[in-house]
This record gives C-alpha cells, structure tokens and sequence, in this order.
C-alpha cells in the first residue's frame, strides 16, 4: 500500500477522526448492546440508516422448554466434553439454565443462543434474529424497530424478526423490510401431551416510514397463507410523491399450491407451522414491484414491474424477479429468472437487467448456464452498475463463485464495460454509484487464501484501475495503534465525494452479556468488529508512499477480515439506497 500521512495521527480519541493523505476519517456512532455496527444507507443531508449485529443481552424464554429432551441433553454434554479437552469446566449446568442462569452467565447464555441457533428450522424453539435497524446520529447510534413487539416473558422486545433499513431520501423517509414477530401457540393432539411452537403471521413486508415516525406497510398483491412484500428502494419525485420498489408476491405455483394441499391440513401440525416451513423455500411467484405514494405517506397506485419470462403451461415451480433500485427518471434495476433465447431452456442463475414500461431487459447475455447477474444501482443519468458471475457446485453440493467481476452499463448509449480489479481473479463487489460517476465497492485483496479478505475501492468511470480506498487514509503502526481502522466496505458515494464506510477495528472483546473478557492471566482480550465511519475528501491532499511498503501490504491485508462480508451483507442483493 502506498501513501504518506499529511498528519501523521488522529485529531483526538474523544473525535475518532484522522487526517489522511486525501481523506479524513471520522468514526462514527456504534451502538452500544452490541458488537458491529454498519452503514446500510445515507442521504445527502448526512442521516445514516445502518445495522448492528451480534448483539448482547439476548433474554431466554426458558418456560417452553424441556429440560429432558435428548437434544438439549446431548448439546450440553458435548460443550462440557470441549471444555474439558482444553482441561476448563463448565460455569453451569442445565437445571441453572432452567433456573434462568442465562441472563447473568455469559457462558450459559452463549450456550444457549447456539443451541437456538441450530434449531431454526424446528417450529417447537425459539426463534432469534441477530440483526436490527439503526438510526445514526452525531451523537448515537439508535435502534429503528421495525416490526418487533414487547416480549411476554423480559423486558426487551422478541428479538424474533429480521431487520433491514435499505434507503432513506433526503427529507429522511425510510423504507425497509423485515418479518413479523414470532409467537408461542399451543398445539393439542388427541392422545398426547401439549406441544409449544412458535408461528409468525408473515415472512416479509416492506414499510416506510416517515421522519416524525409514522409507518406505512407496504401490502403484498397477494397476502394468502402471509403473503410477501420486499421494498429495496426509494425515489422522491419532483412532484412530492415517491416511488419505492422491491417485490411482492403475486400469485402461488401450483406445485406450491398442492404441497400446501397435501401437508397442511393441521392434523399433526399446526397449519401455520406447516405454512411456515413450506414458505422457507420458494413458495410464491415473486414479481418486481412498485408502490408510489403521496407527500402523506398514502399509497396511491401500484404496479408489477416485469419477469424475463412467460410460463409455459407445464411449469409450475416459482419464478421471482426484484428491483433492488430506482432512480428519478422511473427506471428501476435488478435482476430476473430468463430463458435462453437460442434453445428456450432456463438459466440456472438470475440475469441482470432493467424495468422499463413493464418489462425487464436484460444487460449483458450470458453464454452459458453457470453465468448470472444482479444489476445493484443506477444513477439519474441511467448508468447502471451491477455484478457478473459464475457459479457451480462442490463435490458436497454447495455452491462455489469461480468469478465475480463489476460493470457499469449506460442505457442511453447500450454500452457494457466491466470494471478493473485489485488483480486478475478478485471476487468485486459493487455498491454504490453517484451522478458523477464514481462507483464504490468491495474486492478481494489476497490470492489463494481459505478466507477471502476484502478490502473497499474506489473507481471513477474511465479509468483504467480501481483504487483502494485505505490507499488515502494514514499507515498503520506496525502495532496497529496509530491508525487502527481498515476499510472493508464502502457503502455510499455521494455528489459531493463523501464516503460512508464499514472499516474493521481492533477493540475489547466482549461477551454475549456484553462484559470486558480477560484471559486466565487477567489480561484484557482484543477482537475485530466492524465500525462506521465517514471519509471526508481533503482539497490539495496528494498520495506519497509510506515505509516500508512491504509491511504496510501485511498489516492492511491481514487486518481486512473476511467476516465482515458475513455480517455486513447478509442478504447484500437486498440492502440499497437511493436519495
């Protein structure tokens, strides 16, 4: 990495802010229950939209819960057994946890959100999401619910629902999306006991929301069995109103129609169970959708955006097709299942594309089966910028991205490009382009390593290289104290140069309690978490080349973490922003 620093540490520990060779950094609000905090989206009025993830103080519904279930049983012996291995013994046990122990013993409590975790997918557990909202101020690091609700048995809300803020326009409307909250029901069976599960009324909804609070639900088409909705994106138009966009579904394939048929008749079931575990895979018939509302938050029309396809009378499985974003001159980007026009065969992956007047048009045809394509954002000059990729299979079944490369696409003048990487091979990822032309993302920085690293870049359309975006900030210490921040992902470009960012920073590690961790010798342990922060561009700031190049590439690199393109982008092709 070169660069030199203008100066050569930062302002202050109390500000977080450093003066780089062309960018001050600023550290902005965390939230404070819990580890990482993101930047999803912002305006360019400066309001943050973000997320925080491993959070702290989950409260455990012990009530429901059979203390002589073989599975809890097994889980519990099996951490005892670990623990031993590495001669430590376990702080409780499972009649402390009955006795609510989880609440003030991290171990107990870190147990048990991992045995919940491995029961997601069994209706009779509870469920937890680690993931909310945020609003992000100067001064604090807010959480945005969504659509949670008090718990019954703490005083906390379910922590049962997914959350995502995705856009927010410049007089501070957001849109998200998220589930609705799951609750206990008894489920009673002739000739045996009474059984706890826990059912939800719907699996998605899209919801906007005003800057004094009011919220508005974005309704799917079709809400039989929940229905679902998604709102990736937000425009405010010239005339006051806006124009979100995301999907909805629309219908039911009648595969889906008959599984229902067949399994849910709530004789060993609930029929909500039943409902909910088909609706965890392809369900619906999912379509691009848009909703437009006026200046009061009413929605006054909607519309179906388009599919790259016509069903054929003897398919009967799901299709979907999503606009994750839109821009002022109502064109909207995203992706969509197509067929091959030579031989009218299904692509096994989606392709990226536009909607215009009802139809989805497809970028960049692909030219065979492993290649696909998500089209992320357009600017209002209707270039858009997206990811091409190619996938296949293990041996074990799971799939493998072989090649992920960027592109910009300018509709006006019908033309693809796709955008340098750090090196020839490295996975990209874009985010974000604003009307000047200047895109941002994510790409690996290492070769041949087991976890990829990533680091965000820079590109302005015409050049012929991306720049690393910590190429501008101060160089590390070799201790890392100096500047202890590496930029992993950057998130938001906007007209006036400004970038919002998610770097990886070295702090004391914390347990699921949220407390301080120290070692069997009393020293205080250290962990990496994820921390927003803004660059700020600086007039006449020039690039110089710091000592030794060498060990600066080292500690950039080693530091960038790959677990930050876990946590920070799940459900990437969801999370967008617009002003």
């Amino acid at each position: 990495m070169k660069k030199t620093i203008l100066a050569a540490s930062m302002l202050s520990v109390l500000s977080s802010t450093a003066i780089a060779a062309t960018y001050q950094l600023t550290e902005l609000p965390r939230y404070e229950n819990g580890k990482n905090t993101f930047v999803s989206d912002v305006n360019e009025s400066g309001d943050i939209i973000g997320a925080a993830t491993q959070l702290f103080n989950y409260a455990i519904d012990v009530s429901y819960l059979n203390f002589d279930d073989s599975d809890l049983k097994t889980a519990y012996d099996r951490y005892v057994d670990a623990l031993s291995d590495i001669n430590k013994e376990a702080t409780f046990t499972l009649e402390d946890v009955k006795n609510g122990i989880s609440t003030t013993n991290a171990d107990a409590n870190a147990f048990m959100l991992g045995f919940l975790a491995g029961k997601s997918s069994d209706a009779e557990y509870q469920k937890l999401n680690d993931r909310i909202g945020l609003t992000i101020t100067a001064n604090s690091a807010d959480e945005l619910v969504i659509f949670d609700t008090q718990a019954t048995y703490a005083d906390s809300l379910t922590r049962s629902v997914t959350n995502f803020p995705t856009a927010i326009t410049n007089d501070g409307v957001i849109v998200a999306w998220g589930s609705a909250p799951y609750r206990p029901e008894v489920f009673k069976k002739e000739g045996e006991d009474d059984k706890t599960v826990f059912v939800r009324d719907w699996s998605s909804r899209g919801i906007v929301i005003s800057p004094s609070g009011k919220k508005v639900t974005l309704e799917p088409e079709i809400d039989t069995y929940g229905g679902s909705s998604l709102v990736t994106d937000i425009v405010q138009l010239d005339s006051g109103n806006y124009i979100a966009v995301g999907s909805s579904s629309i219908s039911i394939p009648e595969n889906s129609q008959e599984r229902y048929n067949e399994q849910c008749d709530g004789i060993d079931e609930l029929v909500q169970v039943c409902s909910w575990d088909l609706q965890r895979g392809s369900f619906y018939n999912t379509e691009a959708y848009q909703w437009e509302l006026d200046n009061n938050l009413n929605v006054v029309s909607t519309a179906k955006l388009g599919l790259g396809l016509v069903r054929k009378e003897d398919e009967k499985s799901a299709f979907s097709s999503l606009a994750l974003a839109t821009n002022k001159n109502g064109i909207s980007v995203g992706y969509s299942v197509v067929r091959n026009t030579d031989d009218d065969r299904l692509y096994s992956y989606e392709q990226a594309g536009y909607f215009k007047d009802g139809q989805f048009i497809r970028i960049h045809p692909h030219e065979n089966y492993i290649q696909g394509g998500k089209a992320i954002d357009i600017n209002n000059n209707n270039i858009v910028i997206g990811n091409y990729y190619e996938q296949g299979r293990s041996i074990g079944g799971g799939v493998i991205v072989r090649k992920k490369v960027g592109f910009y696409y300018d509709i006006n003048s019908d033309t693809y490009e796709e955008i340098p990487a750090f090196f020839n091979g490295s996975k990209a990822t874009l985010r974000d382009i604003n009307d000047k032309g200047q895109i941002i993302g994510q790409g690996e920085v290492e070769k041949n390593t087991s976890v990829p690293k990533y680091e965000a870049f820079l590109y302005e359309i015409g050049s012929d290289k991306v720049t690393n975006i910590n190429d501008f900030l101060p160089c590390r210490a070799e201790d890392g104290t100096a500047f202890p921040y590496t930029i992993a992902e950057a998130t938001k470009i906007t007209e006036s140069g400004h970038i919002y960012a998610n770097a990886t920073k070295t702090v004391e590690r914390r347990d699921s309690l949220g407390q301080v961790m120290k070692d069997s010798e009393g020293n205080i342990e250290k962990e990496t978490v994820a921390v927003p922060v803004l660059l700020t561009p600086i007039a006449g700031g020039t690039i110089e080349e710091c000592t030794p190049p060498e060990a600066e590439q080292y500690e950039r690199q080693s530091a960038s973490f790959g677990f930050l393109s876990i946590f920070a982008l799940p459900l990437l092709w969801l999370r967008r922003r617009k002003a």
